[in-house]
């Protein structure tokens, strides 16, 4: 009886001990790219210990490039910071952040039609972070756009809510931590009916700085209201090589009824262009094909494109990405 009660008690220790426990090895680093496929929605599934999440089957879906830059080179830096650790995608707001020693801090996000500041800052990551841990996060947000400034209340609930091995198409990843946001945007006045609301779930490995899988579920936010975007495989190999985004030239910019682009033709095999808003919404696309291993000049119709700022991307095959900034007059 007594051995048994031994063995038992080291089990115990034993599984506890696997726990994975995410630390400063999960901190972006400026200047490092990341692809992600953005893929059909999947539910999140159950919470708890020793889990075995089998996504295996998901689709390649369409890639999606995370940037991390600074502040020299940010649209909207102005409004923070001039240390911040700064996460751009295409089609989405510019996304601000700082890091200490113990946590990863959000601070606010900018597009071209709205600027959202919290204060003070939410904890993104809380580290060291392990199984069951957990905090929240209170003050208020400012809300700027329209020629309007709107403030109200922001609370941010963080926890750690599982944890277990994860099947991808690249491969099993053991050891990975889920960890669950819920960001709350209230009238002060009305507390009780959110305005705005999300929850994210992100599994994380303490091998890599970006989270190996991502399903964000929204209400009263801009389209789309669920997400899945899961890390492309090579992170394993070599990070740093992982999605090189080409910058795109193209001029004039600003542009009036016609833009060029040129594009490097050997890389590609089916191309898609898109025109992207400050909502994230595809305003306009291109598509063509190309075969010849030369450069390809492309001209853009924009006659249909109403005046304002854009995001103009790029994928080609193979994970060949491109991105650049252009004002319709």
């Amino acid at each position: 009886m007594r051995i048994r009660t031994i063995l038992i008690s080291f089990g115990v220790v034993g599984s506890v001990c696997a726990q994975p426990v995410l630390d400063a090895n999960v901190q972006p680093v400026t200047g490092t790219v990341f692809g992600y496929h953005d893929v059909p929605y999947v539910r999140p599934g159950p919470t708890g210990e020793a889990l075995q999440w089998d996504l295996s089957d998901l689709p390649s879906g369409t890639i999606v490039p995370y940037t991390w830059a600074s502040t020299e080179i940010a649209p909207g830096a102005g409004a923070f910071p001039r240390n911040s650790l700064v996460r751009e995608v295409p089609g989405e707001p510019v996304s601000y952040f700082q890091q200490n020693d113990t946590a990863l801090l959000w601070i606010g996000t900018f597009s071209d039609t709205a600027l959202i500041r919290f204060d003070p800052p939410l904890r993104e990551l809380a580290l060291p972070c392990g199984m069951g841990d957990t905090w929240t996060d209170s003050g208020i947000v400012a809300l700027t756009g329209a020629g309007r400034i709107a403030i109200y209340n922001a609370r941010y609930i963080v926890k750690a809510d599982a944890w277990g091995t994860l099947s991808m198409p690249y491969g099993v990843v053991d050891n990975v931590i889920r960890v669950r946001s819920e960001l709350i945007l209230s009238d002060r006045r009305y507390l009780k009916y959110p305005l705005r609301r999300e929850v994210r779930y992100s599994w994380y490995s303490d091998r890599t700085p970006m989270p190996l899988l991502v399903i964000t579920e929204r209400t009263g936010w801009a389209p789309p209201d669920k997400i899945t975007r899961w890390l492309d495989g090579s992170w394993r190999n070599d990070p740093i090589s992982l999605f090189q985004p080409i910058r795109l030239l193209v001029f004039p910019d600003p542009c009036d009824e016609i833009a060029t682009v040129d594009l490097p033709a050997a890389r590609i095999g089916r191309t898609l262009l898109q025109l992207v808003d400050g909502s994230g919404n595809t305003t306009k696309q291109w598509q063509v094909e190309f075969t010849s291993p030369e450069t390809r000049r492309m001209t853009l119709e924009m006659t249909d494109v109403l005046s304002g700022s854009y995001t103009l991307t790029w994928t080609g095959t193979n994970g060949t990405l491109g991105s650049t900034r252009l004002t319709k007059r």
